[in-house]
C-alpha cells in the first residue's frame, strides 16, 4: 500500500510520513486561523467608551507606544496581583513551550527546512542537554574542555537547555491536567478544546523526550517515537485553531483592538 505523495509503503516508519504531511498541516492550519479571525472581525462589536474625544487626542505617539506595551502588561499585572503562584508558573511555562518550539536545537533545524532564513536564528540555539553548561561552570579553566561550550547562552546552559525545559513542561502540564481532571470529576464542564490541545502536547512532549533520549535505544523505534512526535505536533498545528491553543493569537489580537479603542481611538463615535 503506498500513500498518494510518497513513493514508501505505509508503516515502514513514521518519521518519512509525518515529514510529508508537514505542508498539508500547515494548510489547514491557515485555513482554520483565517476562519476564526474572519469571525472575530465580523461579529466584533466596538465597545462604547464614555470619555471625551479630546481627552487622548493630545497625547504623544510616545505615550501611545508606552499604553500598547501596559495593554499587553496589564493581564500579567493583574494576576501577580491576586494569583501570584499560578500566574508565575503559567508565565514560566509559556516562556518554556516558548523556548522548546522555536529555539531547541533539533527544532531549528526543521524550522529552517521549511523556511530557510529561519537559519539566521541558529545562534541563539540551546542545546539538548545541560553538559555544556556543567563543563562550562566546574572546569571554566580547561581549555580542552571549554572549546565545546561554543554556543552564546554559555554556563546558562545548565537550566537553559531542551532536556530541563523538558522536565519542568512535564511537571507542571501534568499538575494542570491533574488539578483539570479533579473539576471534571467534581461535576464542573470543561471544553472539550482544552482537554483535546493540553493532553496532546503532553503525549508530545513525552514522545519528544523519549525520541532524544533514545529510549527505547534502538534505530526503528526512534524513528517511530520521532515520527509520531512530529504526526502528534502536526495535529495540534491543524487543530490549533479551534482549541484553547489558539489563545496565544487571539490574545496579542485582543490586546491590540483593546489598546486601538481604550487608547489610540479613545472616546470616537
Amino acid at each position: 500500500m503506498q500513500i498518494p505523495y510518497a513513493t514508501y509503503p505505509v508503516g515502514n516508519s513514521l518519521y518519512p510520513l509525518a515529514l510529508d504531511l508537514f505542508v498539508p498541516t500547515v494548510f489547514f492550519f491557515f485555513l482554520g486561523a483565517s476562519y476564526r479571525v474572519f469571525r472575530y472581525l465580523v461579529t466584533y462589536q466596538k465597545p462604547f467608551i464614555p470619555y471625551p474625544s479630546s481627552e487622548l487626542r493630545q497625547v504623544s505617539s510616545w505615550n501611545k507606544i508606552a499604553n500598547l506595551v501596559n495593554t499587553f502588561a496589564n493581564s500579567s499585572r493583574v494576576g501577580i496581583k491576586r494569583k501570584p503562584v499560578t500566574t508565575g508558573v503559567g508565565l514560566l511555562f509559556h516562556i518554556a513551550l516558548v523556548l522548546i518550539i522555536f529555539l531547541l536545537a533539533q527544532h531549528m533545524v526543521f524550522w529552517a527546512y521549511y523556511i530557510p532564513p529561519y537559519s539566521a536564528l541558529f545562534p541563539l540555539a540551546i542545546p539538548e542537554s545541560s553538559e555544556d553548561g556543567l563543563l562550562a561552570l566546574t572546569t571554566p579553566n580547561h581549555a580542552s574542555i571549554t572549546e565545546f561550550v561554543h554556543d552564546i547562552w554559555g554556563p546558562l546552559t545548565v537550566i537553559l537547555n531542551g532536556q530541563f525545559l523538558t522536565f519542568f513542561l512535564i511537571i507542571f502540564l501534568g499538575i494542570y491536567l491533574g488539578h483539570k481532571l479533579l473539576l471534571a470529576i467534581e461535576g464542573l464542564s470543561l471544553r472539550a478544546g482544552d482537554w483535546w490541545f493540553f493532553v496532546l502536547l503532553y503525549i508530545d512532549i513525552l514522545l519528544g523526550f523519549f525520541a532524544t533520549a533514545h529510549i527505547p535505544s534502538n534505530v526503528y523505534w526512534y524513528d517511530n517515537l520521532l515520527g509520531a512526535h512530529i504526526l502528534v505536533a502536526e495535529i495540534i498545528i491543524a487543530t490549533l485553531p479551534f482549541t484553547r491553543g489558539f489563545h496565544m493569537f487571539e490574545f496579542y489580537l485582543g490586546k491590540v483592538r483593546e489598546w486601538y479603542f481604550m487608547v489610540y481611538r479613545r472616546g470616537e463615535k
